[in-house]
């Protein structure tokens, strides 16, 4: 008989799986496959590159969880393979990774149908999200990284620290750094989008002039 209504949070699963209980690490699965194909999508850029990390990072997860002996740090311990696993294939694919707005919430999984659609379609739904996607892009992976676990995934800086082999302080500093960038950009972007409104105004007055 299976346990499964016993086990309430995520170090129960992995105890359970470490027991023979092969059904607990498809909880697992079910639990983080959402949250994880959407950060993958976000830090690789497209769908098909997505769906490779996810499938290698569970492959990864599967066949090292019998070895974790902390099943209470499960969730730092995931999410290190599946960020190590993008950079992997980030790196490898050697392009800046288009990201989606990481401060309006997100919630939904991608779409199962429609999946012709470009990157955009997929993660902006406004004007406005499409603004701040295009800010992101011009971010550095690893900030990219920091802000999709941090408000993507709502970690904490130590989470996101042991998640992706750093020091909570260059976390921080990646935080600050990537914030800072994000204003720059979009200033910038404010800046270029009232000139364009002034030059369109001009040229509306001087035809009817």
């Amino acid at each position: 008989m299976r346990l499964m209504e016993e086990a309430k949070n995520d170090a129960e699963l992995v105890l359970l799986f470490q027991q023979g209980q092969e059904w607990a690490f498809e909880e697992l699965f079910q639990r983080y496959k959402q949250a994880a194909m959407r950060s993958a999508f976000l830090l690789t850029g497209n769908y098909f590159d997505a769906e490779n990390v996810l499938q290698e990072a569970f492959i990864k997860c599967y066949q090292k969880l019998a070895g974790l002996r902390k099943p209470e740090c499960f969730k730092a311990w995931f999410w290190r393979i599946l960020t190590h696993t993008a950079w992997a294939y980030c790196k490898k694919r050697d392009r800046e990774t288009p990201i989606a707005a990481i401060f309006e919430e997100y919630s939904a999984g991608l779409p199962n149908e429609g999946r012709s659609k470009s990157a955009l379609e997929y993660l902006t739904e406004n004007e406005e999200q499409q603004i701040l996607q295009a800010a992101i892009k011009r971010l550095p992976l690893k900030q990219k990284t920091v802000i999709v676990l941090y408000y993507y995934n709502e970690m904490s800086v130590q989470e996101i620290a042991q998640a992706t082999g750093s020091l909570c302080g260059t976390v921080k500093s990646r935080l600050f750094t990537a914030r800072r960038n994000l204003a720059v950009f979009l200033q910038e972007r404010e800046a270029d989008k009232n000139e364009k409104e002034q030059n369109v105004g001009l040229r509306e007055f001087g035809k009817r002039n």
